[in-house]
């Protein structure tokens, strides 16, 4: 009777560790995930149609939507440079030439609206929550692999996904609204939105890549401190009073002139 008893726990054992290796193995990343307070990234972001157009390094202030974007060399955007103070005035030169006021696109090229909406998209991007949605998570992702790329510090967790969008956006269209707002742009409704994200051991959110859409970015440093991109405006409030001071008659010859 003992011995039954010993193999009926034995078995029971194995069982229930069997069962949690299973359940520890390729699961989600968990919603709500602390991560470490991020002000200030720098990321390399390859995005194009149907996403936006750009294409280079962008460092954002989570806080007051400060950025700095330089075009990588070889791509659409190669020497190109935008700085913004406040996240929305923009001021762009090329091929370090003088700057100046931003207002719609440069020829064919860069676009503010989609420097604007990427920076938008990638300010509030910390976790995996960034991309998938409480809602979303409910029934209508499936995690194809997961794996671990990496050693120590410096792993990163990959997880290979298919967002049901379709199906996601008919049950939900207020949430499928704000997943195309603020995860993935460009995203349509499909049965497998193929969605590849990495999680570094902090689990904050460093690398994402969508190829359906286009959308591609990767977290290459952040920390806790503010950015300050150098403000143009003084400069160009200068060239422009000493282009004026240029333009403008000298008062002694207009007295010489009356006076004669």
């Amino acid at each position: 009777m003992l011995t039954v008893v010993g193999a009926l726990g034995t078995g029971l054992y194995f069982g229930a560790r069997q069962l949690q290796d299973y359940l520890d193995r390729d699961r989600l990343p968990g919603p709500g995930v602390e991560v470490p307070e991020i002000r200030t990234t720098t990321f390399q972001v390859r995005s194009s149609e149907p996403a936006p157009e750009v294409d280079g390094t962008l460092t954002i202030d989570a806080e007051s939507r400060a950025f700095g974007f330089v075009g990588r060399i070889g791509g659409p955007h190669s020497g190109i440079e935008v700085v913004s103070p406040n996240g929305s005035t923009t001021y762009i030169r090329a091929s370090q030439g003088e700057w100046a006021l931003m207002t719609g696109s440069l020829g064919d090229s860069l676009d503010r609206q989609d420097l604007l909406l990427v920076v938008r998209y990638l300010s509030n991007d910390k976790n995996s929550d960034a991309i998938l949605t409480n809602r979303l998570r409910r029934g209508y992702v499936d995690l194809v692999e997961q794996a671990t790329e990496g050693l120590g510090d410096d792993r990163l967790t990959r997880y290979e996904l298919e967002l049901d969008t379709l199906r996601f956006g008919s049950d939900y269209p207020l949430q499928w609204q704000h997943f195309q707002n603020d995860a993935i742009p460009g995203a349509q409704k499909v049965n497998n939105l193929g969605v590849i994200i990495w999680l570094d051991a902090d689990e904050v959110l460093v690398r994402v890549r969508d190829e359906q859409t286009n959308w591609s970015w990767e977290r290459l440093s952040y920390s806790d401190r503010p950015f300050t991109p150098i403000d143009p405006a003084s400069t160009l409030l200068e060239e422009t009073t000493d282009s004026e001071a240029e333009a403008g008659e000298d008062p002694e010859a207009d007295d010489e002139t009356t006076n004669g």
